[in-house]
Parts: C-alpha cells; structure tokens; sequence
C-alpha cells in the first residue's frame, strides 16, 4: 500500500469511529496492520496531519485529534461559508451520471435503517459535490472539514433529529443541480450546514 491508500483508509476509520478521537496511533501497529514497512505510515500520518485528523507526537507516532466545542464551531463556519460559494462550479460540473449517482446516494440514505451507512452514504454525497468543482484545492479543504466533523455529526443524525430534514436538503441539492439551478443550491448548502451546526452547538462535542 502507499501512503495515500494507508492515509485513505485511516481517514475513513477515524470518519466511521473505528478509530476513535483521542486514540494513540503506533507506527508499529499501523504498519503490521496494513501490511507495509514504517515509512509509508508515517507519511501517511503527516497526510493526516495536514487535513486537521492527526496530531503528530514526539517520536513519529500519532494521536487522531480530538476536536473541542471551539474547533467543530470553525469547521461548520468555515463550511457554511465556503460551502454555497461552490454552487456555480459543481452546477456546471455536474452530468447526467453524476447526478444520478448523487440521487442514487439520496435514496441509499432515506432506505437504510443503519445509521453507520447512512452516514458513509452521506460522506460520499457530500464528496462527490465538492468534486463536481473540477477544482482539486477546493476538494481537499471542503473534504477535509467534511472529514473533521463527520466523527460528531452522527450525534445530529442519530440523537437530536437531524436525519430527516437532512435528507429532505440532500433531495433539494439534487433537484438544484439537475435544474441547473446555483442560486437555489448555494441556499440549500447554507441551510444544511448551519442547522447541522446549530443542532450540535447544544451539546459538548462527542465522536458518538
């Protein structure tokens, strides 16, 4: 494995809470777990590191960040603007395939009565509107915040109401962007990310 597929797939555990924040992450471990030397495990931690995931340690080891009631208040500001100001690019990114495959994510969620795959559904939607963009800067920033507070956003979706009014917006973004309408979709983004924001503002910051 190289260090971005080892850096990929430490992102998703720690996205999909197999790794929990606040968990030590040993270089020796890590690459007996993957099969591969040290080297690509500590690149791969340093990959995490810039995307705001790792805290790297004295030593080379690491620490998967714990984000405080501060921290996950930045992620959901930085989201909410940046967010609807990408509307334009991804309405003219957007295909037939693409938005097929977003409206085929949008019903994968409302049919799982699984909240772990609703939420890696909903990682891959939002994802996969922010690469619409064409812009490869744009999807590393938007996707590492995604990444950041994805761990805590379970809490709105599983505990404080969230998913249906969620699902009802990610069914709006498709309809705006098969319409072809950027206007409408900069609107929807906005909304959703600051009533996740504001539902999880009422409790203290928690993986799940």
């Amino acid at each position: 494995m190289t260090p971005d597929e080892v850096a990929r797939e430490l992102a998703r555990a720690i996205r999909e809470r197999t790794i929990l924040p606040g968990t030590q992450l040993v270089q020796e471990d890590l690459a007996r777990r993957f099969g591969v030397s040290r080297n690509p495990v500590r690149e791969a931690l340093r990959l995490l590191e810039g995307e705001g995931l790792v805290e790297m340690r004295a030593g080379g080891g690491g620490t998967v960040r714990s984000l405080t009631a501060e921290d996950l208040d930045e992620v959901y500001m930085l989201r909410t603007a940046l967010e609807p100001s990408i509307a334009p690019l991804v309405i003219d990114g957007a295909t037939p395939r693409a938005i097929a495959a977003l409206s085929a994510l949008a019903e994968e969620m409302r049919r799982t009565d699984d909240v772990d795959t609703w939420m890696r559904s909903n990682y891959d939607f939002h994802r996969q509107i922010h690469e619409l963009t064409g812009r490869p800067r744009t999807v590393r920033i938007l996707s590492g915040l995604l990444s950041a507070g994805q761990p805590y956003s379970y809490e709105n979706v599983a505990h404080l109401d969230g998913r249906r009014q969620a699902e009802d917006e990610h069914d709006a973004m498709v309809a705006a962007i098969r319409a072809g309408d950027s206007e409408v979709l900069g609107a929807t983004l906005r909304k959703h990310v600051s009533s996740a924001h504001a539902r999880l503002s009422t409790t203290r910051p928690t993986p799940g």
